[in-house]
């Protein structure tokens, strides 16, 4: 058996030395792992390692901030194990992309070693340490093995708005929220930074690792004795110290602006109080190489210079909305928050609170920076009563020992400090179909709208990027609703690739071949497995419902993942979809290929009518095992309350010579058109696509036109089919008559002005625009199909022949006879249909 033994480099370097005579140069930055960069297409690498390494019993990977430097949280908690003899045996990793930013004391020592992240020997650490300790988040393609220890730190009291509560773009923080959802321990240093973690990455009752509330331990080396850093960093003895550490800027404003304005600063203060004062500067790493290289004579504090053991040294901190004036509060020095953009960040970003309540003078100019540096003798008699309660509040366990509190809560399961955030609610994890104006979304939002949340955790799973009109759809979802953004792309070794490609080619086939049991091989089983542990870690669901029913890699997901419940949708005649054809291309055979076998492994497929079901389950027994029992059907429900509201809140377009008046209720509200009321006004809504069958209507329309000119049609909606649907309008001349409006934010007030809406469509599930004409007691015509049949029979509306005659029939029967009916119950038909729901969960 081989046997190694470490030697430290510098004792191989003296050796060298004395054997050969020449002087040996080593070049520090070599000692960095970066072996074989990461190739981030298909994370190969980091996916073999993982199924393969054995985890590393007593090693230790730290990284801070993706790797810039040692610091914060990791560093005080290395720098406590590394001098603990207990820990003596361990052997500790730093991600670390440039080592010069490590302290030179821990450089050489023979248990340390440094890797650059992305860098072969960091997947290898990242996939077998037993212990990972970060202060952010690491890669997307990171997934926590079985065995591993995860500690996230964090790295701050927040002042400024986390996840998402930050203004800005979705799913900004999804990275780090995954991140979270695998963690055992989230550490924080009080109550409302835990609450604010917690809340913001919607982890409650959904998380499963602990919080461990036990100070800080970054703040443990503020207090540290600091005897020897003034010398380091160069500080004379004689004079005081002044600390500027500005908020990184770089998603508000131009960072070029910045740092000039950074320059001028400085050097104002350095002009005014540079005889009394040292004054130094710490800023972000983009920041820090242009000033360290284009300004060397501002004091730029080295990024191997740990923030929380700068501070220690420092008599006056300057800062704006960083939360490291937090942990300088412990010292009781005076603080003074230079916040001159303090509206425009307000705006962009957020505050949780009020700055005016933190302890120390707000100023808007450097100058007035300068004057409350005089005054700072009389800080702790002004701050007193805000020092207190800061004090109280933020750091109430800030005693020297956070770092010992963590130690024990991560190494020896002290629970002293540590609590749980689950809950005894069911947990529900949804997929949605990605927020585009349609039915589904639609449905998908009201159901969420009216689920029971004292019963139930609801978290809704979308994809990582939205445009405008997804962004303003999955904004529309309930409040408390808990919101997830896939982020990063599979973790695949290659012998699954291709089992997948063949999965996604011969889907149906090779269920024919070896039916439901053996559908799914065992790499397509392994990397779905692999990739539900990536996305969610170890949080807990109890129930997965695809509500979509399209997307194939999200229903694979669900379908071979052990829940206690598994539903699927279907919001069609799932057949018809099957052979839609758009652009002369089917355009959901690939995914209905792999995604109908796949009904075998939920507890139940679920259509949105009876009628629906019904056809479903006569095109697609021959597929699904024990398809009485499975498939059934749940009602949409409605947001009656929306609808009746939306009718309210309009701004009007003159159409004609007619023009309504503005609501004043009509913030932000898209301006809608107002129909002539002096002639007869149809009105249809729906996606431009073939199955909705627009063409038809409209040679509907011209047939009733050819008899009565006194009628318009307007058609609200989208969809590939624009460009034709518009060249046939104005192949019949009636552009004037026939209105393509687009997609409506707010339809329902051009619905309510106008006589009569048609629905042409061809196959449909349960229409969810019907109910809300009913909701609006609105005379409906619509073809003879399952799903619309199932909202309209029994008299709540005219179902016609799915033909353009029928549509004429019908068309003018309303017009002409006005005939009355069925008035809807929405409050009666929205409590049944939420109990079919809840019935199957």
């Amino acid at each position: 058996m081989n046997k190694y033994i470490r030697i430290p480099l510098r004792k191989v370097k003296r050796l060298v030395e004395k054997l050969t005579g020449f002087t040996i140069i080593v070049t520090k930055q070599k000692r960095i792992n970066k072996t074989i960069n990461h190739r981030t297409s298909d994370h190969a690498e980091y996916t073999y390692y993982y199924e393969t390494l054995a985890i590393r019993e007593h090693t230790i990977l730290f990284e801070s901030f993706h790797g810039k430097n040692m610091s914060c949280n990791p560093y005080a908690i290395f720098k406590r194990l590394v001098h603990d003899e207990r820990f003596n045996d361990y052997q500790y990793v730093w991600a670390l992309n440039d080592v010069n930013n490590c302290p030179k004391e821990f450089l050489d020592l023979p248990n340390v070693e440094y890797v650059e992240v992305n860098s072969d020997s960091y997947l290898r650490y990242l996939a077998s340490c037993k212990y990972l300790i970060n202060n952010t988040s690491f890669p997307p393609y990171f997934i926590k093995k079985e065995g591993q220890v995860y500690v996230n730190t964090w790295h701050g009291t927040p002042l400024k708005t986390l996840g998402k509560d930050m203004n800005g773009s979705l799913g900004q923080h999804k990275n780090l929220m995954r991140n979270f959802m695998h963690t055992d321990y989230i550490i924080a240093p009080n109550k409302f930074t835990a609450d604010k973690m917690i809340d913001s990455h919607d982890l409650r009752g959904i998380y499963r690792g602990k919080i461990a509330e036990t100070g800080y331990p970054r703040v443990d080396l503020v207090l540290e004795d600091s005897i020897n850093r003034k010398k380091q960093l160069g500080c004379k003895e004689n004079k005081k110290i002044i600390l500027y550490a500005p908020t990184w800027r770089g998603e508000v404003g131009n960072v070029s602006d910045e740092i000039n304005k950074i320059i001028h600063d400085i050097k104002v203060l350095e002009k005014s109080l540079s005889e009394q004062y040292t004054i130094l500067l710490k800023v972000h790493s983009l920041m820090q190489n242009h000033l360290k290289n284009s300004h060397k004579h501002i004091s730029v504090v080295p990024e191997h210079v740990d923030s929380n053991e700068l501070l220690s040294i420092v008599d006056l901190l300057i800062t704006d909305y960083s939360s490291i004036f937090f942990d300088f509060i412990i010292t009781k020095k005076p603080i003074i928050f230079y916040a001159y953009d303090q509206n425009q960040y307000k705006k962009d970003r957020g505050f949780y609170l009020d700055i005016e309540e933190m302890p120390g003078p707000i100023c808007t100019s450097i100058f007035d920076v300068i004057d409350e540096v005089s005054n700072a003798q009389h800080y702790q008699d002004v701050y007193k009563e805000k020092l207190d309660f800061c004090q109280k509040t933020f750091l109430p366990l800030e005693d020297g020992q956070s770092t010992s509190r963590v130690i024990d809560a991560i190494f020896y399961n002290d629970s002293t400090y540590t609590y749980t955030v689950e809950d005894d609610k069911t947990n529900i994890l949804m997929y949605c179909g990605g927020f585009l104006n349609n039915g589904i979304t639609t449905s998908a939002i009201n159901l969420l709208n009216n689920i029971d949340y004292e019963k139930y955790n609801v978290m809704v799973s979308e994809k990582g990027n939205f445009n405008e009109e997804t962004s303003k759809n999955f904004n529309r979802l309930n409040e408390k609703v808990k919101k997830y953004y896939r982020v990063g792309s599979m973790d695949v070794l290659s012998n699954e690739a291709d089992r997948q490609t063949h999965l996604f080619k011969y889907g149906a086939e090779t269920f024919y071949l070896k039916g439901p049991k053996d559908y799914l091989d065992k790499e397509i089983l392994s990397m779905y497995r692999r990739e539900y542990k990536r996305l969610f870690g170890h949080s807990k669901f109890d129930i997965v419902i695809d509500f979509s029913g399209y997307v194939k890699f999200w229903t694979i997901l669900f379908a071979v993942n052990s829940f206690n419940k598994k539903l699927i949708f279907q919001h069609n005649e799932m057949m018809k979809e099957y052979e839609k054809i758009v652009d002369n291309k089917y355009k959901h055979k690939e995914n209905f290929n792999v995604i109908f076998p796949l009904y075998n492994y939920f507890d139940y497929v679920i259509s949105v009518a009876e009628h629906t079901r019904n056809v479903n389950k006569k095109d697609l027994e021959h597929l699904v095992l024990n398809s009485d029992e499975k498939m059934v059907y749940v009602h949409n429900s409605i947001n009656y309350t929306y609808v009746l509201d939306s009718v309210l809140l309009r701004e009007t377009m003159k159409i004609g010579d007619k023009e309504y008046d503005s609501n004043e209720k009509s913030v932000n509200i898209q301006r809608q058109l107002v129909p002539d009321q002096s002639v007869y006004n149809f009105v249809t809504m729906g996606r431009l696509s073939p199955e909705k069958d627009h063409q038809k209507l409209i040679q509907a329309f011209v047939e009733c036109y050819k008899k009565n000119e006194k009628i318009q049609l307007f058609i609200i909606g989208s969809g590939e089919l624009q460009a034709e649907l518009t060249s046939l309008i104005h192949s019949y001349g009636l552009q004037e008559k026939i209105h393509l409006v687009g997609q409506l934010e707010n339809p329902f007030p051009l619905i309510q002005d106008c006589d009569c809406f048609v629905l042409p469509s061809n196959h449909e599930g349960q229409p969810m625009v019907l109910l809300e004409c009913l909701i609006l007691n609105k005379p409906i015509i619509a073809t003879d199909i399952p799903g619309n049949r199932s909202v309209l029979e029994n008299g709540y509306g005219e179902i016609v022949e799915n033909s353009i005659q029928g549509l004429v029939h019908g068309m003018e029967k309303v017009m002409y006879e006005k005939p009355s009916y069925k008035v809807f119950d929405y409050k009666k038909y929205n409590i049944e249909a939420m109990e079919m729901l809840y019935k199957y969960l």
